[in-house]
Formats: C-alpha cells, sequence, structure tokens
C-alpha cells in the first residue's frame, strides 16, 4: 500500500496545485464582482430643443406620449491590457561576439601579465627580505662571536691574574711561614737554653754521674711557668741522676717565660747534656 501511495504521490500533489489555484482565482473573481456591482449608477437624460411652431405641428400630428427618463446602467469598466512581454534582444551579430571575444582575450592576457608581474615583484621582495634577514643575522651571529671572544679573553686573562695572585700569594705567605716559623724555632731554642741553663743551675750533680750525660726531661708547667709535672724519659745515667733532674727542675720553678707569650706551651721537652 505505502509502494502504491509513493508511485501516486506526484498526482495527488499536482491535483491538489491545481485545486489551490482554481480556489484563488474562483476568489479574485468574485471580489471583482462586488467591486463592480457596488460602483454608483449614472442616469443619462437625452434632449432635443426645438422651437414652439414645430412643437405645436407635432402635437398636432400625434398624441403625446409620456416621456420617460432613459436609463441607461453605467459604463462597465474596460480591462486592464495585459502586460506585453519584453522585447527580446537582438542577438548579437558573429563579428561582434568575434570582438567581444577578442576584447576579454585581451583583458585576460593583461590581467595575466598584471598576476605575473605583482607574482615576480613579490618573490623579488621575499628574496631581498630573506637576504636582509640572512644578512642581519650573519651580522648578530658575528656579533656574538666577538662578544664571546671578547668574554672568554677576558675571564682567561682574570683567571691568570688570579693565578699568578694566588701563586705570589702563596709563595708570601709560604715565605711568611717559614720565616715566623724559623723566628719560632729560633725563640723556642732560645727559651729552652734559657730552661736548660736555669735547671742546670739548680742541679746538684751526683757522685755516679758521667761525662756525656744526655737526657730527655718531659715537664708540665702552669701558665705562669710553675712546674707541675717532671718526668725523665730517655737517659744514660742511673737512678741517682734521674732523681736529682727531676729534684733540679722542680728547684728551677717557676720556669723562664717564653720571648713572645705566642710561644709558651704547657707541655715542654728538654734535652738536658749539662756542661762537664
Amino acid at each position: 500500500m505505502s509502494g502504491v501511495m509513493s508511485r501516486f504521490r506526484p498526482y495527488f500533489l499536482s491535483i491538489a496545485l491545481h485545486a489551490v489555484l482554481v480556489a484563488v482565482i474562483v476568489v479574485l473573481g468574485v471580489q471583482n464582482w462586488r467591486a463592480e456591482a457596488e460602483l454608483p449608477q449614472v442616469m443619462a437624460i437625452e434632449a432635443v430643443a426645438v422651437d414652439a411652431d414645430e412643437l405645436a405641428r407635432l402635437t398636432r400630428r400625434a398624441p403625446p406620449k409620456s416621456v420617460e427618463p432613459a436609463i441607461e446602467s453605467a459604463p462597465k469598466p474596460e480591462p486592464k491590457p495585459e502586460p506585453k512581454p519584453p522585447a527580446k534582444k537582438p542577438e548579437p551579430s558573429k563579428p561582434k561576439a568575434v570582438e567581444i571575444t577578442k576584447r576579454e582575450k585581451e583583458a585576460q592576457a593583461l590581467k595575466e601579465t598584471q598576476l605575473k608581474a605583482e607574482r615576480a615583484r613579490l618573490e623579488e621582495q621575499t628574496r631581498r627580505d630573506a637576504d636582509a634577514r640572512r644578512m642581519k643575522e650573519e651580522l648578530e651571529a658575528e656579533d656574538r662571536r666577538r662578544k664571546d671572544d671578547a668574554r672568554i679573553r677576558a675571564e682567561r686573562e682574570a683567571a691568570l691574574q688570579r693565578a699568578l695572585t694566588e701563586e705570589v700569594a702563596a709563595t708570601e705567605a709560604a715565605e711568611a711561614r717559614r720565616v715566623a716559623a724559623a723566628r719560632a724555632a729560633s725563640l723556642s731554642a732560645q727559651w729552652a737554653a734559657a730552661i736548660q741553663a736555669r735547671v742546670q743551675r739548680a742541679w746538684i750533680r751526683p757522685p755516679s754521674a758521667q761525662p756525656g750525660l744526655d737526657c730527655r726531661v718531659a715537664v708540665m708547667q702552669a701558665a705562669g711557668g710553675t712546674v707541675i709535672r717532671v718526668e725523665v724519659k730517655e737517659c744514660n745515667g742511673d737512678e741517682a741522676v734521674r732523681q736529682s733532674l727531676e729534684a733540679a727542675v722542680f728547684r728551677a720553678s717557676p720556669l723562664p717565660p717564653p720571648p713572645e707569650p705566642s710561644l709558651f706551651e704547657r707541655n715542654i721537652e728538654l734535652r738536658f747534656r749539662p756542661n762537664d
């Protein structure tokens, strides 16, 4: 059933469209008829002018007739003229068509020439811009290289200068330390000789002491040089010599101070070698 409906659907649509058109035409005709009926009717009276003698003669010939005004219906409006179809333009002759075609070809050729010239101009401008950009990049790269080279040279020179300065400073510091150490050793030797001289002056030589006595004595002292403890470590003498050395160190207390306070040490070691 659906297949039949789909096959006849165009016919149904055509019939419906024609029915709508007929209805529209009928409605328009009824409206025109009503408009014509509503127009006012005009009464037309016709009269002829005669003189008195002619009127008397006519009256004698025939009895008077009733004169009724002739009423004519109002003239119907004339139908509007149908618009004439527009006149067809005369077809151009072949020579004119050839002329137009030639002009079109010339215009097209001119347009193509202009497009080619514009394209060439754009390509040339693009090439120039690329060359200028490349030259600018090369100049910037060269400037960066120069700056990098200058920076590297400056860094190398600064590093070399720092190395030289550090080397000089290290040499000077080493020399100063050497001088200070030598001075300290000299002052320490002077201090040790002073302590040894005081201990030797306080030493009572025992009868068993032999010539060439050589002993190492460890001494602990306080800040003012007061002896706290004495220990004889290595000694080529007997026990009497050891005891006499310990007693001599205690008798020498307080020991002489160092030449400089910075040289003071609580624990010192003396090498006791008395003058024979």
